[in-house]
């Protein structure tokens, strides 16, 4: 399964399936300044997973069970950028920045087998155009929900992390 962001915000955007064109999830957060909230619904418009952005103290809700955002998504050791969390399925996944560019994969730790990779958009003007998204196996399928959560906090992150760097340059 592949998904795609019908915008290049991943916090404010429409996830759809790529092959169908179907309307998968709607992301939304209002502009606020500070304490802002991120709410994913699904395509029937319940309410599926959020994400509180605080200085300091991001929380998280997901399937009804609410947990600091550093808990759930937690640094996979000091000197690294890579984030795992256990998903509903009980299992440990680890996103992995690919070094020297913008895109993620997602690592079952117990198999160590890729099941999703991100990529970003595209304009088309040498080659394609595409749409920021994530190609995922069918093992990835079951857990949708925590990995669109976690892959828009983990590009958020990034996103700051690239701003900060080009402000200070």
């Amino acid at each position: 399964m592949n998904v795609n962001f019908l915008s290049n915000n991943p916090l404010n955007s429409v996830v759809e399936d790529a092959a169908m064109g179907r309307v998968l999830y709607n992301i939304v957060t209002p502009f606020k300044v500070g304490k802002r909230t991120t709410t994913i619904y699904d395509a029937s418009g319940h309410e599926v997973a959020v994400y509180k952005h605080r200085w300091g103290h991001d929380q998280i809700e997901l399937r009804g069970q609410k947990m600091d955002a550093s808990d759930w998504l937690a640094k996979d050791g000091i000197f690294t950028s890579a984030r795992r969390f256990v998903a509903p399925d009980g299992r440990l996944y680890v996103w992995k920045k690919l070094s020297g560019t913008s895109k993620f994969k997602l690592v079952a730790r117990d198999s160590n087998n890729v099941i999703a990779r991100s990529h970003g958009s595209r304009l088309g003007l040498f080659s394609s155009s595409r749409k920021m998204g994530i190609n995922m196996t069918a093992e990835a399928a079951p857990i949708l929900d925590a990995v669109l959560l976690s892959f828009i906090i983990c590009e958020e992150k990034r996103r700051a992390q690239d701003s900060a760097a080009a402000t200070s340059a």
